[in-house]
């Protein structure tokens, strides 16, 4: 096989005009190698014959197991490969040609359509960044609404993750809205779900209570399947990346009023990335559907059960001393005896007020009997 040099060397005495017959003679070679060098467009570079893989003779093999058992795993096929065919490569070489025999299955998307003030979903964001308030780092919370109808959203700020802030947060969504949705969707958080056993769902006690005061249906979603509320997954995803960067605020107060310029201004005034809708335009749609609020307040900060443990209620009281005014201790200080006459020799025995009240005491006992 001739070099890169010697087909530069033909094309460049070819393309000056020179004859065949001559640029082999110059150069020493074959006519023929001459022809196949000026007109091949590329240096000739070594071609290796592929050899093809192992897996090839047994290619009816793999199909049949994976036909027959369509969930084997590669180490299992390459121990019958091995025992019964007597193959001899790797169990890599295996799992490759079984993810190309069987490509992994992915679950079709689809789009979800609702209807007006049908479903809102909600979840909690932590923000990106850490503000530093009150002279230390704070993390910061979102509890985040959306309704997919109109793709409208609202957000409510804290501190922590505990159940007053969720139902909080749902007192504050439903007075932003104006009304009571008809079902509300969540991920399986501990304020909403208690206990779950496959597909029985067991309610936090003081979120019925809640379901309860503006009667909405709750739905929980599978686990690990964030796409069934990827409403609000989209509504976190805008917060963090459309409200939240280099953000300034001294407390919650001064946040809570910068989102609701973003959320009125730019967020729900927005064209729908996707539908090309007005937000504002299907929200007022979904506003006029919505369930009327209840005439009373839901206290989401109300009274909240506790245990004690029974012998600290049964403790007797603990006695703590007397504060002495300035005049009792101006006349315990009167009534002191000397000091030198408080204490007796050291060969008495004790002090002189012990023996006092040890005869006192014995006073007390003969008169009593």
């Amino acid at each position: 096989m001739r070099s890169a040099l010697d087909w530069a060397q033909v094309r460049t005495l070819a393309a000056e005009g020179l004859s065949q017959r001559e640029i082999a003679r110059r150069l020493g070679i074959n006519r023929r190698t001459v022809i196949r060098l000026a007109r091949s467009d590329e240096p000739p570079h070594y071609r290796r014959a592929a050899l093809g893989s192992q897996l090839a003779p047994l290619e009816p093999v793999l199909r049949r197991l994976v036909e027959e058992w369509p969930q084997i795993k590669a180490p299992r096929v390459t121990e019958i490969l091995r025992v019964e065919h007597g193959f001899g490569g790797s169990e890599r070489l295996v799992r490759e040609h079984l993810r190309r025999l069987r490509p992994p299955s992915v679950r079709p998307a689809q789009r979800t359509g609702y209807r007006p003030a049908q479903v809102l979903q909600l979840d909690w964001a932590e923000m990106p960044t850490r503000p530093t308030i009150g002279g230390r780092e704070r993390r910061v919370y979102a509890l985040v609404a959306a309704l997919p109808y109109s793709g409208a959203q609202t957000a409510h700020f804290s501190f922590d993750l505990t159940l007053e802030s969720f139902l909080e947060g749902h007192v504050r969504a439903f007075e932003f809205f104006g009304g009571v949705p008809r079902e509300c969707v969540y991920d399986n958080l501990r304020s909403v779900v208690a206990r779950r056993e496959r597909d029985v769902v067991h309610w936090n006690p003081r979120f019925s209570h809640l379901r309860g005061h503006y009667a909405f249906h709750s739905s929980a979603c599978t686990p690990e399947t964030p796409r069934e509320k990827g409403s609000v997954e989209a509504a976190v995803r805008h917060l963090k990346s459309g409200f939240w960067p280099a953000r300034r605020f001294r407390d919650l107060r001064e946040l809570e009023e910068q989102y609701v310029d973003w959320r009125d201004g730019r967020c729900n005034a927005r064209i729908h990335a996707s539908g090309r809708f007005a937000v504002a335009e299907r929200l007022a749609e979904e506003r006029a559907e919505l369930r009327p609020l209840p005439p009373t307040h839901f206290d989401a900060y109300g009274y909240r059960g506790a245990r004690a443990d029974r012998r600290l209620l049964e403790a007797r009281p603990l006695l703590l001393p007397r504060a002495r005014t300035t005049r009792a201790r101006a006349r315990g200080a009167a009534l002191r005896p000397r000091r030198g006459l408080d204490r007796a020799p050291r060969r008495g025995g004790g002090p002189l007020r012990t023996q006092l009240r040890a005869g006192a005491l014995a006073a007390a006992a003969d008169h009593a009997a």
